[in-house]
This record gives C-alpha cells, structure tokens and sequence, in this order.
C-alpha cells in the first residue's frame, strides 16, 4: 500500500482494460480498506468497465449519477434476460417430457389392445383346434357318450376350420410382430424420456448461487457480504 494513488489507478485501469479485474473485483476490493474503497469506487475505473462489459451502452446519462450506477441497471437487466432464458429452456425441456410421457402413454394403450387382440386370437384357435380334433375323432369308432359330445363340438362351429385357423395363425404373427414394435418403441421412448429429465436435471442444477442471482442491489450487497464474513472469520479466530 505504499504506491501512490496515481500508481493504483493506472493498475486498477489496466486491470479493467486486460479484463484481468471485474466488477466481482473490484467490490472485493473496495472492502479490504478504505484507500482501495475510494480508489475503486472512482468514475473512471467503473467507466471503463462499463465501456468494457457492455460496450453497446451509452457512456453517460443523465438521470444517474455515476457510471457504477448505469453497470449495475445494466448488470440487472441482463441477469434478469438470463433468469428469462434459463426460464425459457427449463419450460421447453418441461414440455418435451410432457409429451415424451403422452407417446408413452399412447404406446402403452396400442400395446395393451393388441396384446389383447392376441390373447382373444389364440383362445379361438385353440378352441377351432379343439374342433378339428373332435372333427378328426368322430371317423373313428368311440362311446355314444364321448362321441355325442364330439358331435355338439363340431356343430357349433359355423366356419370352416382350416380356412379360420390359417387366418388367426397369420393374425397372431402379425400381433406378435405389432406386440414387438411397441415394446421397441416404449423402450426407445423412455429412453429419450430419462434424457430429456436428465437435462432437465442438469439445467435446473444450482449447487452454489451465482453472483447474478443476487438482490437489485448485487454489487453492494456483495461487497457488504464479504466484508461482514471476513470480520466474523476473523473474530473466530482471536478466540
């Protein structure tokens, strides 16, 4: 600390021209004393910043009084068109899983009726089976009784028997096959589905909160923050 203060402006300028110092910097050093604090509060040093980080912004205003004052209305309005945006990632990857979950739905619903398609499919072709066989027995000699029934057997049955078991073959394969796309496809659905929340989860992860999503008064908070830590930090260890 024993530079002048010409010496520290031209570092703290540099610093902001190199982006070596940001506006994070330059309010952890306004707090390590009040030198620093007056040196880094100064128009000049904030101006740079400003014309650095946001180099589209108008230099001066009149209605505000300092160029820290004009970064930290732009540092909001940013952090707020950035809170707007993860927003608007967080509802589009929401509505993705939504309808990942209706597809699934819709598969699930295609799968159970043609599972039961299938079911209903083998149950008359064993029983069109049943029939040839009792077809097949009444050629040969068997007791009236077991012959009478083999007899009511066959009369119930109105199609012919080998024509409509050809067709339920050909149709359960064909739900087998149907049956085989959709238990593909659900799996295919549900991994996109666990992807789509995994981003999810990614995008909505916050482990520590970033600076810029701070009060309207981040900047000066920030640097109060700090200095209250370091203080108590400092009180813990004398004791």
């Amino acid at each position: 600390m024993s530079l002048p203060d010409e010496l520290w402006r031209w570092i703290l300028k540099l610093g902001v021209e190199s982006s070596c110092l940001s506006y994070k910097d330059l309010c952890c050093l306004s707090m390590s004393c009040r030198r620093l604090n007056h040196l880094s509060n100064e128009e000049t040093v904030w101006s740079k910043l400003l014309s650095s980080d946001y180099p589209a912004h108008p230099s001066s205003y009149t209605d505000h009084p300092s160029p820290k004052s004009l970064y930290q209305i732009r540092f909001e309005k940013d952090r707020v068109k950035k809170l707007l945006a993860e927003r608007r990632a967080v509802l589009r990857i929401e509505s993705q899983i939504l309808e990942h979950e209706r597809k699934l739905q819709e598969i699930q619903l295609q799968l159970v009726e043609e599972k039961e398609k299938n079911k209903t499919a083998i149950i008359e072709l064993n029983n069109l089976r049943k029939v040839r066989e009792a077809s097949t027995a009444l050629k040969v000699w068997q007791p009236q009784v077991i012959r009478s029934r083999q007899k009511q057997i066959v009369e119930h049955c109105s199609v012919p028997v080998d024509f409509r078991m050809n067709a339920l073959e050909m149709e359960i394969k064909l739900c087998m096959q149907q049956i085989s796309g959709f238990l593909k496809a659900r799996k295919d659905e549900k991994s996109r589905l666990e992807a789509t929340k995994e981003r999810l989860s990614k995008v909505k992860y916050r482990p520590l909160q970033s600076f810029e999503g701070g009060s309207k008064s981040s900047l000066d908070d920030e640097s109060r923050n700090r200095g209250m830590n370091s203080n108590k930090s400092k009180r813990v260890k004398q004791k």
